[in-house]
């Protein structure tokens, strides 16, 4: 059986290619994964949801398979006849299937792949995202090309075999069209796979540092507190974008009117600043989450810095703003600034501005 070695390996941080985290192409994240038994309801409500035109791309039916169909997809335990990855996210304060592909094994060699994702996700990257993970896994278990038929009006899902890099043949017969891709990683493949990533990460700091609008969650009006003086900063350095003060028990703050929650704002906000209690601080990434902030600063200091109890609850943090799909820096942290004349980004607690330039610094 012939072995290969991948090149390059997708983003999932400090996880593997079985479950790892990764970033859309707007920026956002998604949980992928291997689909698990436990997993076959939740992925029958997806395929339910998904239009009858993205399940006669899936399926060549426009009604939903047989649930015993969603069971076998589920069953991970010969990942040398087939595999399926699923992509989560949290929504409704569940996790939701957003996206599925799987393989299923031709021959020892050659796998067929198939895949479906959201209707309201499409043009995100995670079509791609999905075939390059199971590309790896197919690898992993001694495939050397994946094959697939589709439509040829599917448009979107022969986009997402070109634009992998991989070295590709097509043939057209009647309305369909049968693919075929080498798993032999290539110059040209890792350059694709490493554009992508490196588009996905730029528009992920979009948010946090050329912000359009930001909402200061937490915001006081006691002067020495760091809820006054996050609002005071962004609001005296000339931010060009709109700040907003969220504060329940306050009509303004500095002359500012405050909002009592992210949902009575006038307009979503990109980045939120927070600087509530430890405790409250899950609470409100709930409350970004479902308004459509996209990034977070979290200055609450508390986690784990403080011992095993702060750990645990930087860990329920993280992975909360993970199953989300946000962007966060901190927590316990200085915040950001950006210096740039056309945005002028002061979202720490200092009155000090440093002058525009062309220095970066992490810390």
């Amino acid at each position: 059986m012939q072995r290969i070695r991948p090149l390059h390996m997708p983003p999932s941080r400090d996880e593997g290619p079985d479950s790892g985290h990764v970033v859309l192409s707007d920026g956002s994240t998604a949980l992928l994964r291997i689909a698990q038994p436990s997993d076959a309801d939740e992925l029958q409500h997806f395929v339910e949801r998904l239009s009858p035109e993205a399940r006669r791309h899936r399926f060549f039916s426009e009604t939903a398979p047989p649930a015993e169909v969603i069971r076998t997809l589920c069953d991970p335990s010969d990942p040398r006849r087939s595999l399926t990855v699923i992509a989560l996210r949290r929504q409704d304060g569940a996790l939701r299937v957003i996206a599925s592909g799987s393989y299923h094994a031709r021959d020892p060699h050659q796998a067929e792949v198939a895949m479906a994702v959201d209707d309201r996700l499409h043009g995100h990257g995670l079509g791609t995202l999905l075939l390059e993970r199971l590309a790896l896994l197919a690898i992993r278990h001694g495939f050397t090309r994946l094959w697939a038929i589709t439509h040829a009006d599917n448009v979107a899902m022969r986009e997402v075999f070109a634009s992998s890099g991989l070295p590709m043949e097509e043939h057209v017969e009647g309305g369909d069209m049968e693919v075929e891709l080498s798993l032999t990683p290539t110059d040209h493949s890792v350059r694709q796979s490493e554009w992508r990533e490196r588009v996905a990460t730029t528009a992920s700091l979009r948010p946090l540092f050329h912000p359009q609008a930001v909402a200061v969650i937490g915001a006081s009006r006691a002067p020495q507190s760091i809820g006054y003086r996050l609002l005071d900063a962004l609001s005296s350095n000339g931010f060009h974008g709109r700040c907003y003060a969220i504060n329940p028990h306050a009509a303004t703050i500095a002359g500012m009117q405050t909002y009592p929650s992210l949902r009575a704002l006038p307009e979503p906000v990109d980045l939120a600043v927070i600087a509530v209690p430890k405790d409250a601080v899950l609470s409100v990434v709930d409350d970004c989450a479902a308004t459509g902030v996209r990034a977070l600063v979290v200055i609450t200091a508390g986690f784990a810095e403080v011992g095993v109890d702060g750990r645990r609850l930087q860990d329920q943090l993280l992975e909360k703003v993970r199953q989300q799909g946000l962007r966060m820096v901190g927590p316990n942290c200085f915040g950001i600034l950006n210096t740039d004349p056309a945005v002028r980004l002061n979202a720490t607690f200092t009155s000090t501005f440093p002058l525009a330039g062309s220095l970066a610094m992490s810390s």
